[in-house]
């Protein structure tokens, strides 16, 4: 069996690519055992990262990787020549493409700053001119909804308020229009609404005016830039370029109310700075809605009565969408804290009453049983290997002397090898099944790092990074704890309770 794993357009320092993440999910699930490649530069040529899996991640996996022209086989080349042959390689691709990036740049560059150069999609209100080159025409059918954002963002509209207008109307939405236009595909796109961050985008975009700018999302691999928003003060900006959509001073004012209400934010931060120690959002990057998915957000606020801040999560899809989408549920952090400490707390009673079992069990019958079996198994396929093995080196001095033509050696030698190929496969199978037992007996990482919890009265952050995988919240406002090394627990609590109903006490 074999892939074919691609990444067509995709940029070679890139290791977040679509094809090299399927092809990592299946050699981390065992699917793939052997990875081969026409040269080192078509699997990566940021030589650090490169190194690692070639050098630490595939070795550890067990993994054989080929690289054709290169003429390099992991299973068959010694120390040597994979300590100095592979970096080298890896550094002269990774020194190509940063010379091929600064080409590019300088080259964009160039471009952009006489106007010969347009980004691959139009700014929402704007179509690329089908009469001037490197120019855009004004979208009718979109153009009167940024009028009305703009002129709603002067009248002190809010972006709540806004993105619910344009909702109910049936405003077409930048992702939508991108379809209708052709320019995107999926169909997720057909189904988007308004929402704050695309109000914000729109609002202080100067292409309005008619200008042209460029660099708000700079990428330069040779300065080590890869993809990030720059701050207004970089951009690059080309007046007078198209036909604008508002007029400056309606543009200007816009950018003067969110700078007061930037200057009205940082001073309200600053005031409460001291009323927001100690409340945290401590489950950061791991609390989801389980109703829609969305990361739940986190919100502080004052209690008159306690005279003390307080922490809530709120569900994500319902902000993002000013309540097109989920509901708008939400639950109190000292509530998700207790519920987390709880669920750890369980497992990690668990975990001591396994502990106490595994101990009882450990050096028992059941034990050395499941032991001797895998021994048993494994000396019965060495010893089967090596005689087919002796076998199949006989077979050949049959053949050189004449007691078998080619047509019986080359049958002969098919089925030894099929049988050694089994053989093989079921010795690897042993052998795995015997290291994962004695991993699981032993409680594997669960065990190690439940116990770290043992003796805290309060949920620590050590115990959430350490242990908590996720947390999902529900609109009833239930809550779903998934701690890591669940996996662990699973198996150690299987092979406890086989060996006690065959063996027992014995």
């Amino acid at each position: 069996m074999y892939g074919i794993y691609s990444d067509n357009g995709e940029k070679g320092w890139k290791f977040d690519r679509p094809g090299f993440t399927r092809l990592m999910d299946d050699v981390k699930a065992g699917k793939v055992n052997c990875i081969v490649v026409k040269d080192l530069s078509r699997f990566g040529r940021d030589y650090i990262e490169t190194g690692n899996y070639l050098e630490k991640i595939f070795p550890f996996l067990g993994v054989r990787f080929i690289s054709i022209t290169d003429r390099f086989d992991s299973f068959a080349c010694d120390d040597a020549e994979r300590a100095l042959m592979v970096p080298l390689k890896n550094m002269v691709n990774d020194v190509y493409a940063k010379d091929i990036s600064r080409k590019i740049v300088t080259s964009f560059r160039q471009r952009q700053e006489t106007g010969d150069f347009l980004p691959a999609n139009p700014p929402y209100g704007y179509i690329k001119s089908k009469d001037r080159q490197f120019r855009y025409d004004v979208d009718e059918k979109t153009a009167p909804y940024i009028r009305m954002l703009f002129e709603w963002k002067a009248e002190g509209v809010s972006h709540a308020e806004m993105a619910r207008r344009l909702n109910e109307m049936g405003a077409v939405t930048p992702a939508r229009r991108k379809v209708e236009l052709g320019l995107w595909r999926a169909e997720k796109y057909k189904h988007t609404v308004w929402g704050g961050r695309t109000l914000i985008d729109i609002l202080t975009n100067p292409v309005y005016t008619g200008a042209l700018v460029y660099g708000k999302m700079p990428k330069a691999l040779y300065m080590g830039i890869r993809g990030r928003r720059a701050p207004k003060e970089e951009w690059r900006i080309l007046e007078g370029m198209h036909e604008p959509i508002v007029s400056r001073e309606l543009f200007d004012k816009v950018q003067d109310i969110f700078e007061q209400n930037r200057k009205i934010t940082k001073e309200k931060y600053e005031a409460n700075a001291k009323n927001r120690e100690g409340v945290e959002n401590r489950f950061k990057g791991k609390i989801i809605c389980a109703d829609c998915g969305k990361m739940m957000r986190y919100a502080r606020g004052y209690s008159k009565k306690r005279e003390k801040m307080y922490g809530t999560y709120v569900c994500g899809g319902y902000i993002d969408s000013h309540g097109a989408k989920c509901s708008r549920h939400y639950i109190y952090a000292a509530d998700v804290e207790e519920a987390v400490y709880a669920v750890i707390q369980e497992q990690l009673k668990q975990a001591e009453d396994m502990t106490k079992v595994r101990d009882r069990l450990k050096g028992g019958v059941g034990e050395r049983n499941r032991l001797e079996a895998f021994g048993a198994r494994i000396s019965r396929l060495t010893q089967e290997i090596a005689k087919v093995n002796a076998r199949r080196k006989g077979l050949y001095e049959n053949f050189v002397s004449g007691m078998l033509d080619e047509t019986e050696y080359q049958y002969a030698k098919q089925e030894y090898d099929k049988r050694m190929a089994g053989l093989n496969r079921e010795l690897d199978e042993a052998r795995s099944e015997k290291e994962q037992f004695e991993a699981v007996f032993s409680g594997g990482e669960w065990l190690k790092n439940i116990h770290t919890a043992a003796g805290a009265e309060m949920l620590t952050d050590e115990m959430i990074r350490g242990l908590v995988k996720m947390v999902k919240i529900y609109k009833d406002t239930r809550v779903e704890v998934v701690l890591n090394y669940s996996e662990d627990r699973e198996k150690l609590e299987t092979v406890l309770k086989e060996l006690e109903a065959e063996y027992g006490d014995r």
